[in-house]
């Protein structure tokens, strides 16, 4: 019972539903306060299949009132004659997938639209948002500028490495042929017949 209560108070102040369509009829109840109101339904239907749908209201006792048929979109537009329940309700001709957005709006309920405090609080919310934005897009430079830094430095760093790895080899080289020539040329001399 609260869950209907809570879908007739969505409804009587005007709110934008959307559902999946099946064969059996998908109903919302609409309730009238007063005679001779004006309910419009604007709708929407998607999916395959989309002209396969009818939308119909209907009263309480299962009269109908309104039905369009094979239609995926429009406005119905229907005169409310007594008080109490009505329900609109939206129908797939067959069993391809639909989804249905939709929304009602009940001519002569007073709805409750946002009043000047709660634009000052919204204003004081998105000053504190806006504050927000920009500590972060400095905190993105920052990073960014931090990242070039150490791009640049891990690049001087490893054209170092390179340099000094090339003359450590040079001098291994270079240190290795002057021993080959070195004990080449102490043993050039020598004569080994058979001295033990």
């Amino acid at each position: 019972m609260t869950y209907l209560l809570l879908i007739t108070t969505l409804i009587v102040l005007g709110s934008s539903l959307s559902t999946q369509l099946s064969q059996q009829p998908t109903c919302f109840i609409v309730n009238s306060p007063e005679e001779n109101s004006n309910l419009t339904v604007n709708y929407i239907v998607s999916g395959l299949d989309e002209n396969q749908t009818d939308v119909f209201i209907k009263k309480k006792d299962g009269e109908v009132l309104i039905k369009v048929q094979n239609t995926k979109d429009g406005k119905i537009r229907e005169i409310l004659k007594d008080k109490g329940n009505y329900y609109v309700c939206f129908q797939s001709r067959d069993k391809s997938y639909k989804m249905v957005s939709f929304d009602f709006d009940l001519e002569g309920v007073e709805k409750e639209y946002a009043q000047t405090e709660q634009f000052e609080q919204m204003s004081k919310e998105l000053q504190k948002t806006q504050k927000n934005f920009q500590s972060i897009y400095r905190n993105q430079h920052w990073i960014s500028d931090r990242e070039s830094a150490h791009a640049l430095i891990l690049d001087q760093t490893e054209k170092s490495v390179q340099w000094c790895t090339v003359i450590k080899v040079g001098i291994l080289i270079v240190i290795s042929l002057s021993q080959i020539y070195i004990v080449y040329n102490y043993f050039k001399d020598k004569d080994f017949n058979g001295q033990v």
